[in-house]
């Protein structure tokens, strides 16, 4: 059987029906249901999950249906991880009287039980290596464990574990529980590591009609500001030391887009809400929002515009008190705002940047055909980013109204021009950069500037 074949039609008797009928017929509306199914080459699978996925298969009524069912309880052994590879074959067809009983028989080829691999990447301007492995169909029933152990440029060591459950025997809904210790240095841009061990437990819905993700969860997150340097600010040794944090998130996806490193159509929406500290648990207390807009055309010719707007709040709830570093956002650098140094947008304290509870940013990027350049891999790259970023004070309010003219009317901004090669594993941007507008704390960046990731602005 071709592999891409899902589907087997071995019964003459599907066509001799046909030829009885007085005029021509639609095979696939027949009358017929299931009355045999058979599964093999299986040998890890739970009797009700199997149950939960045969049971629209069960009640089909028509041979179209069966098909499609059957197609259906194929594609999903897959997505669970429990077949590798599963093919349909409907046959030895009898009538009942009513309709025809039709066979269906499974074949698979079962997963590997486990991955184990070595992996290098770059996301957010960090180049990590590692090593990771899959634990898959644990109990039977589509149960993963993912194990991974990185360092990188600036994550010093860090180890995840997630457990992953199908909901109900659906490939598209999960629940996950994950723990996550990581060391992390942020310097040059500020003098300090930060330590974060986190359990996370999320529940994850997708539709593949829309192209939408929903996710809710919540994390308890134990942060450890430390390592301070010997020129650490004020603000930096203010902050060093423990802090916990019991959020609940919420966070929907829409991406219509066409790939996530160089879409030449679609859009991405993106909308994340977290409220911390509102069970009384941990010593830090707010509300944050973001939001994430890009659109993506494609003008014909090789030419292709992309734009994006994105923008946060944190409210902190514990009033007299501001928000904590561990928190905040950060803006700046050649995936964020390009033509400034990393982070180096927003409010500082002598060197160090200390993020902040407010912020907006927006850009533009023309990407045109390069000449003598004969692959859609390579791209030149035209663009203009803006944005702001700032700091509310222990009532939650910008202090003065003229940091509120500044922060809606004088963001900062820079242009440039460059080049873009889309991998098949990361995006990575040469750009010439020229800072037009930047405020006192702002560290700009005039000239080259490289860029290594997936999600750019």
């Amino acid at each position: 059987m071709d592999s891409n074949d899902f589907t087997g039609y071995s019964s003459r008797e599907i066509f001799r029906e046909a030829m009885r009928q007085e005029e021509p017929a639609d095979i696939g509306m027949l009358s017929a249901k299931v009355g045999g199914l058979s599964v093999k080459g299986l040998t890890r699978l739970r009797n009700g999950v199997i149950t939960k996925l045969v049971y629209p298969m069960l009640t089909a009524k028509t041979l179209r249906e069966v098909a499609d069912e059957s197609r259906e309880l194929a594609g999903k052994l897959q997505a669970l991880g429990i077949a590798k590879e599963a093919h349909v074959v409907l046959d030895e067809l009898h009538s009942d009287g009513k309709g025809q009983l039709v066979n269906v028989k499974l074949l698979c080829k079962p997963m590997s039980r486990y991955i184990i691999r070595t992996e290098a990447g770059v996301d957010d301007n960090e180049g990590t290596a590692g090593v990771s492995g899959r634990l898959l169909n644990i109990f039977g029933g589509g149960e993963t464990f993912d194990m991974n152990y990185l360092r990188g440029s600036k994550t010093q060591a860090a180890f995840q574990g997630t457990f992953s459950v199908p909901v109900d025997a659906d490939p598209l809904k999960t629940l996950s529980i994950t723990g996550v210790q990581r060391m992390v240095s942020n310097r040059p841009y500020s003098s300090h590591d930060e330590m974060l061990r986190s359990l996370v437990f999320d529940y994850q819905a997708r539709d593949i009609l829309l192209r939408s993700i929903h996710n809710v969860g919540y994390s308890l997150s134990w942060r450890n500001i430390c390592n301070l340097g010997a020129t650490a600010s004020q603000a930096l040794r203010t902050e060093a030391g423990h802090s916990l944090k019991s959020s609940v998130t919420y966070q929907a996806t829409l991406d219509t887009r066409d790939s996530p490193r160089l879409p030449t159509s679609g859009s991405l929406i993106k909308v994340l809400a977290e409220a911390a500290g509102l069970d009384g648990i941990g010593d830090t207390r707010f509300v944050k929002s973001q939001i994430q807009l890009q659109t993506n055309q494609d003008l014909g010719g090789g030419y292709l515009v992309s734009t994006g707007v994105q923008g946060g709040l944190m409210w902190n709830l514990d009033r007299g008190k501001r928000s904590r570093l561990a928190d905040r956002f950060f803006l700046g650098g050649s995936t964020s705002i390009r033509g400034f140094e990393y982070h180096g947008i927003g409010p500082r304290d002598g060197n160090d940047s200390i993020g902040g509870d407010l912020y907006y940013a927006a850009g533009v990027s023309l990407l045109t055909p390069l000449p003598f350049v004969t692959t859609d891999s390579l791209k030149g790259h035209v663009w203009a980013n803006a944005g702001q970023l700032a700091l509310l004070d222990a009532r939650g309010l910008l202090r003065r109204s003229g940091e509120i003219h500044r922060f809606l009317m004088s963001p900062s901004a820079a242009v440039g021009v460059g080049i873009v090669y889309n991998h098949s594993v990361v995006r990575a941007e040469f750009s010439l950069c020229l800072p037009v507008i930047a405020t006192a704390t702002d560290r700009p960046k005039a000239g080259p500037q490289l860029g290594f990731g997936i999600t750019f602005l």
